[in-house]
């Protein structure tokens, strides 16, 4: 396991000084089930039998979470209890010399707080720095502190991903807007915390939030030379639709939809659901007829409601400026997004809208990216997937394709592993 900027998003680093009448593996478990992309085990004082023991379970805890787990300071413990890194500061062993005795595998974060530092981690084989303290913090003196001005020349003079911390809450965690970094990494903002699970889940909204200008710089300044756009839940906020369609359906019936309907028609072809209401709900219609109504829902939506993501128009302006080749690539009726787009004011960037029907295969197989790729003449390696969805994501990736994650409420339940696959992730389109 090695690093990348997802796993440095909401950075959770323990400190037994909280945990109250909750034991530290407990605290750890609340904050990897509120979203900790990853965790670091810090003792100072902890006798190294006891060390290793919590370090064995705390390991085996965020495997089950699929998160990296680091160890504070005590590289040979995280070499011999199979930790997937360590961290070291200025005052610790050398990055170089941990380096070595780690091995190419595992991941090294360094502490840095000036240029200089920084550039001499990363060529000591750094994987991450850790830059603080960018607020005051009880446990920092005013001279450690780190300006916000140098931690955004820091993350200008690496390439490696940096990760604020120091100081870092709920109240001025937005403040790091603008500067670079791929995440923060709290202590007490999450263990000193009464619900830490629910902690979790806000700090991460924020760091997403900030993440996301970011985000979209780096995007628009790699070699990004051709887009290919997945449209509902990726462009449009249109997947709702789907969610509702069968009960208002029904409701234009003056029928009362039953609770677990969503579930009963999400897996279901309109046909399918056609026979299904008319069955359950004494409809007189025709499944043909029914399929036929369903259709026209379906098509008013697109035609006069499905609206743009917020600031997705201003995104495909800026490419466009760019003189990026955009396409569409849906699973979605041609007609249907061409009206979508058209009223959306954003249809003239589009070189060409390719659905799923006209590729032959769904987005299990990467037909409609190879397809569309060959249509825009541009070269893969340069020919960025933006989807909301995990499997598409991971067709494309697997076709190497870079590849963009788009969050979507659709794919809620899937947000971690989005954020893992996906080469980047936008929280939102907006800068």
């Amino acid at each position: 396991m090695k690093c990348d900027r997802s796993m440095l998003l909401l950075y959770a680093v323990t400190d037994r000084a909280w945990t109250g009448k909750k034991t530290l593996l407990q605290q750890v478990e609340e904050a990897l089930a509120g979203g900790a992309t990853c965790i670091q085990l810090r003792e100072k004082e902890l006798p190294e039998e006891e060390f290793r023991q919590e370090a064995l379970a705390v390991k085996e805890l965020c495997r089950r979470y699929h998160v990296p787990f680091l160890i504070n300071d005590n590289v040979e413990l995280a070499v011999s209890c199979g930790a997937d890194g360590v961290h070291v500061g200025q005052h610790d062993m050398s990055a170089a010399d941990v380096r070595r005795r780690i091995g190419p595998g595992k991941i090294l974060g360094v502490s840095a707080q000036t240029v200089e530092q920084a550039r001499q981690a990363e060529e000591d084989g750094a994987d991450y720095l850790g830059v603080g303290a960018v607020f005051s913090t009880s446990t920092k003196s005013d001279a450690d502190a780190v300006s916000h001005e140098t931690l955004q020349k820091i993350c200008a003079a690496v390439s490696i991903p940096v990760c604020a911390i120091g100081g870092i809450h709920k109240e001025n965690l937005h403040l790091l807007k603008g500067t670079g970094i791929a995440g923060v990494a709290l202590v007490s903002a999450i263990f000193a915390s009464p619900d830490i699970r629910k902690s979790c889940e806000g700090l991460k909204k924020l760091a997403l939030q900030i993440n996301a200008q970011d985000t979209l710089e780096a995007l628009l300044h790699t070699n990004i030379r051709g887009a290919i756009f997945d449209a509902d839940g990726t462009l449009l906020d249109s997947m709702g639709i789907w969610d509702t369609l069968g009960e208002d359906y029904l409701r234009t019936k003056g029928k009362i939809p039953r609770e677990n309907l969503r579930e009963t028609f999400r897996d279901m072809s309109l046909l399918q659901a056609a026979c299904y209401y008319r069955e359950n709900y004494a409809l007189t219609e025709s499944p043909e007829k029914i399929v036929e109504e369903l259709n026209a829902m379906i098509a008013s939506f697109y035609e006069k409601e499905a609206p743009l993501k917020e600031g997705a128009a201003a995104f495909l302006e800026e490419l466009c400026q760019r003189n990026i080749k955009m396409c569409i690539a849906t699973a979605t009726d041609h007609s249907l997004i061409r009206a979508a787009l058209q009223r959306c004011g954003v249809l003239h960037y589009f070189t060409f809208i390719l659905t799923c029907g006209q590729a032959g295969a769904g987005k299990d197989t990467p037909a409609i990216y190879e397809e569309a790729l060959a249509l825009l003449g541009t070269g893969k390696e340069e020919t960025y997937v933006f989807e909301d969805a995990l499997y598409a994501l991971k067709t494309a990736k697997t076709a190497g394709f870079p590849t963009v994650g788009v969050k979507d409420p659709s794919s809620a339940g899937q947000e971690r592993e989005i954020i893992k696959q996906a080469d980047y992730y936008l929280y939102t389109f907006t800068k």
